[in-house]
Formats: structure tokens, C-alpha cells, sequence
């Protein structure tokens, strides 16, 4: 087996393990309720999907699948997504949670979040740099990778419009930035615009790094 096939194995049976405690189906038998309704779940579910993917097509090195996931702007994507999802955990989310006081945000050892909010995003990009081809990566490539962000934020809108709350969590909303009741279009507009230009400014990081590495 390749670095990279074996590492596809390794990020999947580790994120599998992660999603399952995250979501409380192993500690409870059942998922919680409106867990995918989240960047940072999603993010994981896509990622888990495409390292088995990744991994079971390894076993045909020349065929169609395998191409297509190595293509640069296919595994770099990942490797941006759920990197997205580590940081704006560690720098919006959790001093956030922190000034109102609430213990989510220290994690208590909470193996799962440790998994998907840390472990698997940076496991994740350092497959990338060590294992995956970089063949024809550009700055291009940056921009393509804008319909992540900008379809979750839709995605995101479009399920609080209907105007069921998030599981037990009593909100419309995923995110405090994302929060359109509370900030108005103005304000949401504002975030948005910040947040695919972080998005953008980390895939021109990642291409740079491809070029460094490739």
C-alpha cells in the first residue's frame, strides 16, 4: 500500500470513531438530534466518505476513481474544508463559548470533539502535503473552492427560513456569525464576505504550500 492509501485507512477508521462519539450514538445509541445541521459535522461526514473512497480505490491505482480523488483540486479541497474546521473552532467558536462561560469550550477530554475539531482536520492536511500529488494546483484552484463556504451558508439559511429550531439547541442558526435575526442582512452579509476571504486567503496557503512541497 502507497502513504497515501494507508493513510486514507487511518483518517477514516479515526474520524468514523470521531463522528461516532461526537454525535453520542456510542454513549446514547442514537444520534443527536440536528448534529449535521453543523459546518464541523459535515465537513467530517465528507471527509470519512472520501477516505474510504480514497482508500478502497487505492487497490486500483490506475483506474477513474482514484484519479479523480487525487486530482489536486479535489484532495486539497478536502484538505481546506476541514481545516476551515479547526480554525474557526479554536479562534471564533471557542472564545466565544468562553466569554459566556460554558464548559463546551475546554472540551473536558472529550475524545470525539478532540477528533473533529482537532485530530482529524490537521491529520487531514498533513496527509495532503506529505502523500498527495500537486500536479497543475494553482491559485485558480482557491477560487473554485469558494462554492464550499458559500453552499453552506445557503444550505445553512435555507434550513433556518423554515424555522424549526437545531435539535436541542433552540436555535435557528448554526452560528453566531451566521445569525440572521440577530445581525440583520447588513451584518450577515459583512461575515460572509470576511469569511470566504479567510477561506480564500488559506487555499492561496495550501496552493503555496503545494508548490513548496509538489
Amino acid at each position: 500500500m502507497s502513504g497515501l492509501q494507508l493513510s486514507a485507512l487511518f483518517l477514516f477508521l479515526l474520524n468514523t470513531l470521531g463522528l461516532l462519539l461526537h454525535s453520542q450514538l456510542i454513549p446514547r445509541g442514537r444520534i443527536r438530534a440536528g448534529m449535521f445541521c453543523f459546518y464541523t459535522n459535515q465537513s467530517n461526514l465528507l471527509l470519512t466518505v472520501y477516505e474510504l473512497l480514497l482508500f478502497c480505490a487505492g487497490f486500483y491505482p490506475g483506474g477513474g476513481l482514484w484519479a479523480a480523488l487525487t486530482d489536486v483540486r479535489v484532495s486539497c479541497a478536502m484538505a481546506l474544508c476541514i481545516w476551515v474546521t479547526h480554525l474557526i473552532y479554536q479562534f471564533v467558536l471557542v472564545p466565544y463559548e468562553k466569554r459566556k462561560g460554558l464548559k463546551f469550550a475546554d472540551f473536558g477530554g472529550n475524545f470525539g470533539n478532540l477528533c473533529v475539531h482537532y485530530f482529524t482536520p490537521l491529520l487531514a492536511v498533513m496527509q495532503w502535503l506529505l502523500f498527495a500529488p500537486k500536479e497543475n494546483i494553482s491559485i485558480l484552484c482557491a477560487v473554485w473552492w469558494l462554492i464550499l463556504p458559500l453552499s453552506y451558508t445557503v444550505f445553512a439559511l435555507l434550513r433556518a427560513s423554515g424555522g424549526k429550531p437545531i435539535g436541542h439547541t433552540g436555535l435557528l442558526y448554526p452560528y453566531p456569525f451566521m445569525d440572521l435575526q440577530r445581525l440583520g442582512w447588513g451584518k450577515l452579509l459583512r461575515n460572509a464576505a470576511v469569511l470566504l476571504i479567510l477561506f480564500f486567503l488559506l487555499g492561496c496557503v495550501l496552493v503555496g504550500l503545494g508548490f513548496l512541497v509538489g
